[in-house]
């Protein structure tokens, strides 16, 4: 079994999403959270981070032991999460390309019979590692999407609040005669 070439392409550029979709926005963009139960952008890009090694430990133990198991991930019961949010958003972007750098070396290195290895994953089943990177890269999209929906309600907030300013200006003006 071969890794698709598809999920290959995905697997080393999806990532760089990440810096496209926050460039322009202000710290606070970015460390404050739109809702209170939810993850910031900050949180997020930390939690893909961690997850990234996690995915890495997850791929060592298909290829060094029959069939593990595996619960899915929680960054609750996950004691270098705390480390991991605790870094810059840049520090965090740095370490999620270098870590990707590895992890494709480590891709790039499978032979064939290899790919077909499995691995058990709770919830979703049985997986060779081909359907894992799948996986992985689904979980890192949904997560691109939040990042996305962030940044963007960000903007159409920052919009509306320069909207009601004008619009407010423009009435009072208005209101004194001036135009």
């Amino acid at each position: 079994m071969k890794i698709q070439e598809q999920t290959y392409n995905r697997f080393i550029s999806q990532h760089q999403l990440i810096k496209n979709y926050i460039d322009n926005l202000p710290p606070k963009a970015i460390n404050e959270r739109l809702f209170s139960n939810k993850r910031s952008i900050h949180e997020t890009i930390a939690f893909l981070c961690r997850y990234q090694y996690v995915f890495m430990e997850r791929l060592n133990a298909i290829l060094t032991n029959v069939n593990p198991v595996f619960e899915r991930y929680d960054q609750a019961h996950d004691g270098e999460f705390n480390n991991t949010l605790a870094r810059s958003t840049g520090a965090l972007l740095h370490e999620i390309y270098r870590v990707r750098d590895e992890m494709k070396l480590m891709i790039d290195k499978l032979s064939p019979e290899q790919c077909c290895r499995m691995g058990t994953h709770v919830k979703m089943g049985t997986m060779n590692i081909c359907e894992w990177m799948e996986f992985f890269l689904l979980q890192e999209s949904k997560h691109l999407y939040k990042i996305f929906k962030m940044a963007g309600a960000f903007g159409a907030q920052l919009s509306n609040n320069i909207n009601i300013k004008t619009s407010s200006k423009v009435a009072f003006s208005k209101l004194n005669g001036q135009s």
